[in-house]
């Protein structure tokens, strides 16, 4: 389990970077994320068709990878709707308290 757990970390990381780029070219051009998230999408499909034929643990790394794929995405779109959340709380202006 904790071999999972230090597997999914690996990919995690470098996936996470990537759907937080997706995630403020989301912000800035909306049609942007998506097509991040497809590329990102095809490395992965890629890397994962490569660790399949590999010899010895290779395939055993296929899980860890889709579940940091999972994760990427997930905090990729969560990202990027906090940040239109707080542009739209900060183009409200100050609300006036009662």
């Amino acid at each position: 389990m904790m071999g999972l757990l230090a597997a999914t970390m690996m990919f995690a990381l470098p996936l996470g970077v990537i759907g937080i780029v997706a995630a403020a070219a989301g912000f800035l051009c909306r049609p942007m994320q998506p097509l991040l998230l497809l590329a990102m999408a095809w490395g992965v499909g890629w890397l994962c068709t490569g660790l399949a034929a590999g010899d010895r643990f290779a395939p055993v790394m296929i899980l860890p990878l889709l579940l940091a794929f999972v994760i990427a995405l997930g905090a990729s779109a969560a990202v990027r709707r906090g940040m239109e959340h707080g542009y739209r709380v900060e183009a409200a202006g100050p609300v006036a308290a009662d």
